[in-house]
């Protein structure tokens, strides 16, 4: 046997000895997600790793996405069991807004091989700049002066259109006193006192 045909067998058979891992030793979810991103900000997404027997670096990418994600890379242990990932991603001001769908890509690498790569679909957003935003958010709001200027418009308003309450005078309307009348004893008095004075003359002509 040649020393070439002795070299090729030795490496089939170091191939065969060596433990490959299953396809299925990766589990990435959920298997895709939508996200709003401004264009001079960022955002994060969560994602979730399983791990069944694999140790080494899980490397992140990605497919029609015209954005920076980060990280680039994690480690992986033998003990992941849905491990929570953050996804961070970082605005295009170079883009128009709109939406932008594409893929984002985990290449699990173990022992300087490629185990197995898992791809999920992603939904951008791409909003406008967060600096815009919240101008056009200050113009909405009303001035101080004109809120003042309006409570007082109101104010003078609401205080033409409130009819005056009327105003209650009572009167009592007092019944007149009668007018003592003074009652004239004169006669009675006249008439007495001549009573007095005929009746003993009476008396004494009816003795006689």
């Amino acid at each position: 046997m040649s020393k070439k045909a002795s070299f090729l067998l030795f490496i089939i058979l170091l191939l065969s000895t060596m433990p490959l891992p299953q396809a299925d030793a990766l589990g990435i979810g959920p298997p895709s997600f939508e996200l709003d991103l401004q264009m001079d900000g960022s955002n994060s997404t969560t994602i979730y790793l399983l791990s069944d027997g694999l140790e080494g670096k899980l490397i992140i990418g990605k497919e029609n996405l015209p954005f920076r994600v980060e990280p680039s890379q994690i480690n992986m242990s033998k003990e992941d069991n849905y491990r929570p990932v953050e996804l961070t991603f970082y605005g295009n001001e170079t883009l128009e807004p709109g939406v932008y769908e594409g893929m984002v890509t985990f290449i699990a690498q173990t022992g300087g091989f490629v185990a197995v790569g898992i791809k999920i679909r992603a939904k951008i957003n791409l909003l406008g700049k967060a600096s815009e935003t919240q101008h056009d958010e200050r113009q909405e709001l009303p001035n101080i002066d004109e809120l003042g200027d309006r409570a007082e418009h109101m104010q003078e308003a609401s205080e033409e259109e409130t009819e005056p309450e009327p105003e209650f005078e009572t009167e009592y309307e007092t019944e007149p006193e009668p007018e003592s009348q003074e009652m004239d004893y004169t006669p009675y008095l006249m008439g007495g006192a001549m009573m007095a004075v005929l009746v003993p003359i009476i008396i004494l002509w009816k003795r006689r």
